[in-house]
């Protein structure tokens, strides 16, 4: 598959599914949160504002990073999930997954779903919902090109979001898709 039609799929997969308009489906037992067609509420605006590179840094709960080519989650790193669990009960959470450069562009989607899906299983064990996380793989799309060694090192990670920050709005560059890797992005769908 051509890097067009990669983005085409990312960014249709990310706009396919839009919120909840019936208001029946807030559930104040669990704090509102529920799901939509299978992902849950809150994951579209925070997923296209990472798709987008516009994280807020205030939603960021925690950055998990990984060795070359590897996706478990080391013991060196564990300290961070562990710290999370407690403080990310209730909270929907999206795990982006990132790799550098190096390789494929098929490859290092599936690394980083791996990484993502790796730092998911690990919250479980933890006591987090499944349901209340939803899986970003945006492989090298965010990569420094031509990095090598500590600036490579820091695009191979898991960056855990909480999905439901409400804090500043995208900047307006952000506010649209923005291309990736040279290719112009199609609009967001249904939104």
């Amino acid at each position: 598959m051509n890097r067009l039609t990669l983005a085409f799929l990312a960014a249709l997969s990310l706009t396919a599914c839009g919120p909840a308009s019936n208001p029946s489906d807030y559930d104040a037992s669990n704090g509102g949160f529920g799901t939509t067609n299978g992902r849950p509420y809150g994951v579209e605006d925070m997923a296209r504002r990472i798709q987008n590179g516009d994280i807020p840094p205030e939603a960021i709960l925690a950055t998990v990073y990984f060795g070359f080519d590897k996706y478990a989650v080391e013991s060196g790193e564990r300290a961070k999930l562990d710290a999370l669990a407690a403080s990310a009960k209730g909270k929907t959470l999206i795990l982006a997954g990132y790799t550098d450069h190096v390789g494929t562009e098929e490859y290092n989607l599936g690394l980083s779903d791996r990484r993502a899906q790796s730092v998911s299983a690990y919250l479980v064990r933890l006591g987090e919902t499944k349901s209340q996380m939803e899986v970003l793989a945006l492989g090298e799309s965010q990569a420094a090109q031509g990095a090598a060694g500590a600036t490579a090192a820091k695009d191979r990670k898991v960056v855990v979001v909480d999905a439901n920050y409400k804090g500043a709005a995208p900047s307006a560059s952000t506010a649209t898709a923005r291309p990736v890797n040279g290719a112009a992005a199609p609009a967001p769908v249904g939104l």
